[in-house]
């Protein structure tokens, strides 16, 4: 007769598992850690932009091209309107002030008023003449066209000039004139008004009459 003890199962029993925890204040830790890395990436990039950039400018300020265009000289710009009954011009007469050119198609009168900065801009210089006989339209007036250049004359005290010209043409005929302004660079520099004619400097024309002798 067998043992009631015999009887009983002798398979092993499984162990018990141990489960790990986390210690407390290790994930915080590792975070931490990890921000620094983070802003050091961050401020390497925007070096590297920072130079790019700044290479790039420096680069484009020193290119041939801009050299080139920055030794370029600078243009005194003048400017011409014509109309039926007048014709209106502008154009360099001292470092302070243009001139202001008005032609009368009807009269053939023209003028030419210069102000004076330093005296608020005031009209303190003019200067006129009748353009109808060096063009040669007579009383009867004509249609012009006119438009200002540039002259260095030699300049003396005796013989003013602005370096101005200004060019008046007769379209009907073809013929031009040029004028020349003796405008004084003393007398503005005191204030003082000045007045006068305007001198005649040459004649042309568009149609010139071919002398074939002269050719041959």
């Amino acid at each position: 007769m067998e043992s009631p003890t015999m009887s009983q199962s002798t398979a092993p029993q499984a162990l018990p598992t141990l489960e790990k925890t986390p210690v407390p204040g290790m994930e915080p830790h590792r975070r931490c850690c990890e921000l620094p890395r983070v802003g050091i990436a961050f401020f390497a990039v925007l070096t590297l932009i920072s130079v790019g950039i700044a290479g790039y400018f420096a680069g484009r300020h020193q290119s041939p091209l801009n050299q080139e265009l920055s030794e370029l000289p600078l243009l005194n710009a003048a400017a011409a309107v014509s109309d039926e009954k007048y014709s209106i011009a502008t154009g360099i007469i001292s470092e302070e002030a243009d001139g202001f050119f008005v032609l009368d198609h009807n009269s053939g009168l023209l003028q030419c008023n210069v102000i004076y900065p330093r005296r608020g801009g005031q009209f303190m210089a003019r200067f006129t003449t009748n353009v109808a006989e060096a063009v040669g339209t007579g009383a009867k007036g004509g249609k012009y066209m006119m438009l200002t250049g540039r002259a260095q004359f030699p300049r003396a005290s005796n013989n003013p000039a602005a370096s101005t010209v200004v060019y008046v043409m007769d379209t009907a005929s073809g013929n031009y004139a040029c004028f020349g302004i003796p405008y004084d660079r003393v007398v503005a520099n005191a204030n003082r008004p000045q007045q006068g004619a305007m001198r005649l400097l040459t004649t042309g024309t568009a149609n010139p009459v071919i002398d074939r002798d002269n050719l041959r």
